[in-house]
């Protein structure tokens, strides 16, 4: 079985991972010319962080922690009216866990399946036509290929999903905020603290990110408009929202880079009535973007990527018992070697069912972090200095040992997957 993934981020390279693993072959195609650019640290744990040690690359992550003891929750003189301190999180995941800049981990992805799978970078698809036995696929960069199957891990603005699909605003749910990042030279004295600064409709956040002299700035501001924001404009657009902001917002966007070294993006989840159609399937925010609220984004990527490369490869005993009887009432199976015949006669019911599989057993996590996101992201940013109050109010309660338990359940901290068999991950 040949397939197809378009996008090179975490969830496409994990996919990419555990198919070959299986003995399933992948081919990924990027469009960005060396990888994706992603200026932004992740929380990492739980399901991403299980996944990640199956794959034996926590060690190549761990060097990379970023520096960071505790996050802070700032007024306009630096002061902290809230802590969540490094004891606490412990207590809130229970479990391992890394901050990580998100290049880090799709840098480690892309070591781990380099050798063996083949990633075409500067590359993306035109077009898709399903015919039944294969997927038609047109590339930008030229030429027209088959493959038994297509799988979209391109991201909230996925390619595949509206060539496949349909037009993004029919799936896209936008949250009301932006966000923009980008780094800055460490010269603000903040050593290892992440610091929150918030004013009525919008917020600065800094933290390391452990290269020596580098900080990330981040930006979170109210935007109805959902539309995408051409690089060119970024940084016009950053400063006016941003104009007149307190704290150390003025230097920051004086150290900005050129706008279109600007990360800038939508706070937008991706709901859809189903992630697989005929011989196409989507898998991480192409079908279940929950936004970076959720801190749950990267492991419920790799978690999707990881059950969907399992779901294939056990179709494929499903697969080789269809045949049996399929091939022999096929009139193809005459001008077709016995192998091929199987496959084709076997593939278009099995893949269907490693489809529904996986789907079933995604969506329901998927869509109760959708869910918790959705509500922690109205009060993230407060419209009003009211709002502001009684965020502050809340968040110097809850950075207590006793809501831990609370926490735990918004963040679903706890790993999805079974417990690891003695032949996972075996060929």
């Amino acid at each position: 079985m040949r397939v197809l993934i378009c996008g090179g981020g975490v969830a496409g390279l994990t996919l990419a991972y555990w198919l070959r693993r299986r003995g399933i072959e992948p081919v990924v195609v990027e469009r960005a010319p060396h990888g994706r650019l992603g200026g932004y640290g992740i929380d990492f744990f739980g399901t991403g962080y299980d996944i990640a040690a199956r794959m034996g690359i926590i060690d190549r992550l761990t060097p990379y922690q970023l520096p960071v003891d505790s996050v802070d929750f700032v007024d306009a003189s630096g002061s902290a009216g809230a802590r969540l301190t490094a004891a606490l999180l412990d207590k809130i995941i229970q479990g391992p866990h890394l901050a990580l800049m998100h290049t880090t981990l799709e840098g480690a992805l892309l070591d781990a399946v380099q050798d063996d799978v083949e990633v075409r970078f500067g590359e993306t698809i035109t077009a898709v036509r399903d015919t039944g036995q294969a997927v038609e696929i047109d590339f930008a960069g030229g030429g027209t290929e088959r493959f038994d199957l297509l799988v979209g891990a391109d991201g909230i603005h996925s390619r595949t999903r509206e060539l496949g699909f349909g037009p993004e605003p029919r799936f896209a749910r936008h949250l009301g905020c932006r966000l923009a990042s980008y780094p800055v030279p460490d010269r603000y004295g903040w050593g290892r603290v992440r610091a929150h600064y918030t004013e009525p409709g919008r917020q600065a956040v800094l933290y390391p990110t452990g290269r020596p002299g580098e900080l990330i700035a981040l930006f979170l501001f109210r935007s109805p408009d959902a539309a995408a924001v051409p690089r060119a404009e970024r940084l016009d657009l950053l400063r006016s929202v941003l104009r007149g902001m307190g704290w150390i917002t003025p230097s920051l966007l004086a150290d900005a880079p050129a706008s279109e070294s600007v990360f800038m993006d939508t706070m937008t989840q991706i709901v859809m009535p189903a992630w697989h159609r005929g011989r196409i399937a989507l898998v991480g925010d192409a079908c279940g973007g929950m936004t970076m609220v959720s801190a749950q984004g990267v492991s419920m990527a790799m978690a999707g990527a990881y059950l969907l490369a399992e779901s294939l490869s056990d179709s494929r005993a499903d697969l080789r018992a269809d045949s049996l009887s399929s091939s022999r009432a096929d009139p193809r199976a005459d001008s077709l070697s016995s192998s091929r015949a199987d496959s084709l006669a076997a593939e278009s019911s099995g893949h269907e069912r490693a489809f529904i599989r996986y789907q079933t057993l995604m969506r329901g996590e998927v869509r109760r972090r959708q869910r918790n996101a959705l509500v922690f992201a109205r009060s993230l940013v407060p419209r009003t200095r009211a709002g502001l109050l009684a965020q502050s109010l809340a968040n110097r309660l809850i950075m207590r040992e006793a809501f831990a338990p609370v926490l735990r359940r918004q963040f679903g901290a706890a790993s999805i997957l079974p417990p690891q068999t003695a032949d996972l991950g075996k060929d």
